[in-house]
């Protein structure tokens, strides 16, 4: 019952698990083994190519070869990963010294190593390092899925590997073909040959319809050659493909795109990059090149010259080959921004148009529904005041600010992120106004106070985010009236009242019937201000208590009717200015210093002021109550 079992494999499972492409296509095959010598660092392949059924197969390199403990390691391994245990360069043979810098490999996962079984039901690798050589057979086998048998071992001088199949099946590609194919992909470095049946692959073996030549004559220089090569199939992976430099016939650094200053043109998920060779002869820059031949001397007044024009020239090549792709994309996206574009004028329009094109260009990679809703921005900027403000803001953005954006309008609607934004800029304005208000001693526009705190009931507490407070004026009638100051400032000011040390201001919510018609107060909420250097005490206090008798004594307040007295200023007396309430709680007052109002005010904020309180508009803020301060100390 509880015996181990193993897994248990189709006989398909080879096929599914390397690619079928691999070991049933000749092509393929011979194009991965041959990359594998590439990745032994060989400068050397010599392929025996069957012509007919029967005839051997075998590809020979000079690359580092395998001992046999390196052999069970990387060989038997399934699914080995190559970048992990070797590096993602060739590990190149000591004599091989003329081979410098850095090979780049193509394998990655030990699946091309299996490209034998496309020449053969089984096959042989034979393979010699340190002075040893062995030899092993490699066969499927439905137990075990891939088995191995070792042949033969031996005392062999050198290093190399051999992938050998006895009476191979004819490939499904010709002897002509396979030499197009091969030369089409390996002659990037010339200190890399591949023989094929005897012939050494040139590029006489690549059909004309495959390349293009460029010749660039460069005054006082000389002549620079740029070699296209077109190998029609898109591969799989953009290794050696790219722009290779040949100076006196090596290369110079690796062939890849980058570093071209064309990358935006060409990434790995397109067509171009995966099918183009760009090979640039250009011996009149010998002098450039490094002594360990990786690369160019930026600074050497040739290669100056001559790198932007080779760059300018291969970025027009590839401009060209999707100018027709271009052209139809930019018609349809027109067609479909061209409800916008009618509201704009001509030189809009020409402005679009110049954009949008330098935008195909520039970013091929961008999807052609990317682009339709750039187009459809651009015109609608057109039309607003700010123009390309918004661009401009964008372009001067870190990449981190830029996710936050996208985060933030992913979540937001941009109507409710601004009306959210708007309501925290005025609060967050009004505290700095406050703040710079009531904690001045030298403040004597204590009336100026007045229309800050009516703005700004919600720090008072919660009640007041949802009830809508507005000035009562014929209350502040009354209030007038009893001291006498209904002249003056209060005429100016009707919705408050200005006693002779303070203000009052009173704020009124009406109170409704069951059919909706107003039959009182409700809720009334009494903020006075104090000036600075009047003391709160039982005096001050009890004040607001005779604003309400009065209030009550006029019927201006029913005895349903809640009143909350504030009492603001800069000082408290010790044990006179409480908390105190009349009338059984319908009747509260309040007496506060102005600190603690403002700490309350930035915790209502969640305190969001203390983390924002660089933002520009709270800094245009600091800027006008400085210059307001100013003015004042001046006129007095």
């Amino acid at each position: 019952m509880n015996q181990k079992q193993t897994a248990l494999f189709d006989d398909r499972f080879l096929e599914s698990f390397v690619g079928k492409g691999i070991i049933s296509d000749s092509k393929i095959a011979i194009i991965e083994l041959i990359a594998n010598s590439w990745d032994a660092g060989a400068t050397r392949v010599e392929i025996i190519w069957p012509i007919d059924n029967g005839d051997n197969f075998s590809i020979t390199d000079n690359g580092h070869g395998m001992t046999e403990s390196e052999f069970n390691t990387r060989f038997r391994t399934l699914a080995y990963n190559r970048h992990r245990e070797q590096g993602s360069y060739a590990q190149i043979p000591l004599d091989h010294k003329f081979l410098v810098g850095k090979r780049p490999t193509f394998g990655r996962n030990g699946k091309g190593r299996l490209s034998g079984f496309a020449f053969g039901e089984f096959f042989q690798v034979r393979t010699w390092k340190n002075k040893k050589e062995i030899t092993y057979k490699v066969f499927p086998d439905n137990t075990n899925i891939l088995a191995f048998r070792k042949l033969d071992e031996r005392d062999r001088e050198g290093h190399g590997t051999e992938v050998y199949v006895k009476n191979a099946i004819k490939p499904n590609i010709d002897f002509e073909s396979i030499k197009i194919e091969i030369g089409m992909r390996f002659m990037t470095d010339p200190h890399f040959e591949v023989i094929i049946n005897g012939e050494k692959i040139t590029f006489l073996d690549i059909p004309e319809d495959n390349i293009d030549i460029i010749k660039i004559p460069i005054e006082d220089i000389g002549e620079v050659q740029i070699t296209i090569i077109d190998v029609k199939d898109t591969d799989r992976s953009t290794q050696q493909h790219g722009i290779a430099w040949h100076v006196k016939n090596r290369l110079v650094g690796e062939c890849t795109w980058k570093g071209s200053s064309n990358e935006h043109l060409i990434d790995g998920r397109r067509i171009a990059a995966k099918r183009y060779i760009f090979i640039i002869k250009a011996d009149c820059l010998e002098d450039a090149v490094s002594p360990d031949w990786t690369t160019f001397f930026h600074t050497d007044p040739k290669y100056k010259i001559i790198f932007p024009i080779v760059q300018e020239k291969i970025k027009d090549y590839l401009l060209e080959l999707n100018k027709v792709n271009r052209e139809e994309t930019f018609r349809e996206i027109e067609e479909s921004t061209r409800p916008l574009l009618k509201r704009i004028g001509l030189v809009s329009r020409e402005k679009w148009e110049t954009f949008m094109t330098n935008v195909q260009e520039e970013c091929p990679s961008i999807s052609q529904n990317d682009l339709e809703k750039l187009g459809k921005l651009l015109a609608t900027l057109e039309r607003t005041e700010s123009k390309y403000n918004l661009l401009a803001i964008l372009s001067t953005s870190s990449i981190e600010d830029l996710e936050g954006l996208n985060a933030v309008l992913k979540k937001w609607d941009i109507n409710l992120a601004k009306l959210v934004l708007d309501e925290v800029e005025y609060r967050m304005s009004l505290i700095e106004k406050l703040q710079s208000r009531v904690l001045n001693n030298n403040s004597d526009e204590v009336q100026d106070l007045q229309p800050l705190f009516h703005r700004g009931l919600w720090i008072f507490g919660p009640e007041y985010e949802t009830i809508d407070f507005t000035s009562n004026q014929g209350m502040t009638k009354v209030i007038q009236t009893i001291f006498g100051v209904e002249q003056k400032g209060s005429a100016k000011r009707p919705d408050f009242a200005i006693l002779k040390d303070s203000s009052v201001g009173l704020y009124s919510y009406p109170k409704y019937d069951d059919e909706g018609g107003e039959v009182g107060i409700d809720r009334l909420t009494i903020v006075e201000l104090k000036r600075p250097g009047v003391p709160l005490g039982n005096e001050e206090v009890n004040q607001s208590w005779k604003y309400v008798k009065e209030l009550l004594d006029k019927g201006l307040l029913k005895k349903y009717s809640k009143v909350n007295c504030f009492v603001l200023g800069s000082e408290l007396v010790p044990f006179e200015a409480e908390k105190t309430t009349k009338m059984d709680g319908v009747v509260i007052i309040q007496p506060l210093d102005y600190d603690t109002v403002m700490r309350r005010a930035k915790s209502r904020l969640l305190n969001l002021f203390d983390k924002v309180k660089n933002a520009p508009y709270l800094e245009d803020t600091r800027i006008k109550e400085y210059l307001r301060e100013k003015e004042q100390v001046e006129l007095f």
